[in-house]
């Protein structure tokens, strides 16, 4: 039964069905301790899937059946793709000794984010079980803030002096085949500064004799070990890079992102963003604590909270208009729910884009006439359709006024502060992932109540 070998594209069905019948054949080896039939049955499946399978097994079957993984490379490679709290599991359950020869396989740069996360203690007992090469590498690795270029670089990477030939530099490459290389050769000059890149295929299609420094391109697309990781994933999004240097203060190069990593940083701060679009963070994710993730939770709902008491404020203000129309308070909800859903989306775009690099704060008025279109658009479809609704539900031409202006101003409205708000917090230096949380959809309540009652106290002359 081999879960790596496939000639045919696999649907989600039947790789479920498989993985479950590997999860329990694994499973029952271990409880026979069948340990030769294990072991060979585990060599057998990619990392990726063995990582999804241990995430299936009974916890109590997890250690052992980890570290029955007799290639330590797999077991590495294994480990780096586990679940967070089967990592932990592993950690807190396996002596350090046990997983010292593991860890030891991971690239310096997981290795560096794993140990600097440890507790002190277990810290330090790693470090010194560690080979002098991979300590060193780690130390260098750990003095650089974790959100980096210098945090999240490979200091495993491949570079050749801009002097050598053609011939010279494909014998270094076969030379060493374990390094990360990808598909783009650094060049550097004597005192290890950057100073060209040459791609694999034009390395291959140059003759043999010719220097390097002659073919390579000096325009190098670089980052220094400060910039910050969201930058560097902007960078080799919108350059399309496979990888991308890194250099220090001097441009000495020290390092290298490759573009696996790049995936990584992407889909943490995706997950962040959309973390505190919904008021929580990723630390609720991690904690089975039910006190914790309220207190998590608390201040975004204690935003909101007082947000609707003061939409609450204004409806009591204007409670003489509802006991003369009674029907009015039939609508709020269809008025309110659509100005949020509209804010919701257009501010999930504007925070988005910010976060990607896609669209900046000197966009701004740009974006605000677009998505004035786009609220014009959509709230005078649905102020047409609702307004049409009031008047023959209730018969009262008033009333489809009242209703169908008021979704018009809300919509539009909404989309209108859902963009603007993140564009001034990010002007304020403040995330602008925040903006679409307590503060679009307060504001809208409370601006969408108001426009409500403005309108039907003119419309019905109160």
């Amino acid at each position: 039964m081999q879960i790596n070998v496939e000639t045919k594209p696999v649907g989600s069905a039947a790789y479920d069905a498989r993985k479950k019948r590997l999860v329990e054949t694994i499973d029952r080896l271990y409880l026979r301790d069948a340990k030769a039939p294990l072991q060979k049955m585990i060599a057998r499946i990619h990392p990726a899937d063995m990582a999804a399978i241990l995430d299936e097994l009974p916890p109590a079957h997890v250690v052992d059946i980890f570290h029955a993984i007799a290639d330590t490379a797999m077991a590495a490679d294994v480990f780096n793709q586990l679940p967070v709290d089967r990592r932990t599991q592993l950690l807190t359950e396996s002596s350090i000794e046990k997983l010292a020869g593991v860890l030891e396989h991971l690239p310096p740069d997981d290795l560096a984010d794993l140990i600097g996360d440890l507790p002190e203690d277990q810290r330090e007992q790693l470090m010194a079980l560690l080979g002098r090469d991979s300590k060193n590498e780690v130390e260098s690795l750990l003095q650089y803030d974790p959100n980096s270029a210098g945090g999240i670089m490979t200091t495993d990477f491949f570079s050749l002096p801009h002097s050598l030939s053609v011939e010279e530099a494909i014998e270094n490459i076969r030379s060493r085949e374990d390094v990360e290389m990808v598909f783009y050769l650094y060049l550097t000059d004597e005192m290890g500064r950057l100073v060209g890149v040459v791609s694999l295929r034009q390395l291959l299609l140059t003759r043999a004799g010719t220097p390097l420094y002659k073919v390579m391109n000096r325009r190098v697309m670089k980052v220094t070990t400060d910039t910050d990781q969201t930058t560097v994933a902007m960078l080799v999004d919108k350059y399309r890079l496979l990888a991308i240097p890194v250099v220090d203060e001097e441009n000495v190069l020290v390092g290298m992102i490759t573009v696996d990593d790049v995936i990584d940083v992407i889909e943490e701060e995706t997950t962040r963003d959309m973390l505190k679009m919904a008021g929580t963070s990723e630390s609720e994710t991690l904690t089975h604590s039910a006190l914790k993730i309220a207190t998590i939770r608390l201040p975004w709902l204690l935003a909101a909270f007082i947000g609707g008491l003061a939409a609450t404020a204004v409806i009591g203000r204007y409670e003489e208009i509802l006991g003369q129309v009674l029907v009015l308070s039939a609508f709020l909800p269809v008025i309110m729910g659509m100005a949020g859903n509209v804010g919701v989306q257009s501010a999930t775009v504007a925070v988005r884009g910010l976060a990607t690099g896609a669209i900046d704060v000197k966009d701004t008025v740009p974006l605000v006439l677009k998505e004035l279109r786009v609220g014009l658009a959509l709230g005078g479809f649905y102020g047409i359709i609702l307004g049409i609704y009031g008047y023959f539900m209730h018969h009262s031409l008033q009333l489809g006024q009242v209703v169908g202006l008021t979704i018009l101003g809300n919509m539009t409205g909404a989309a209108l502060l859902a963009v603007l708000l993140p564009m001034i917090f990010q002007r304020l230096k403040v995330d602008p992932a925040v903006a679409t949380g307590p503060f679009v959809t307060t504001a809208i309540d409370i601006l969408g109540v108001l426009n409500y009652f403005v309108i039907a106290t003119w419309i019905y002359k109160l």
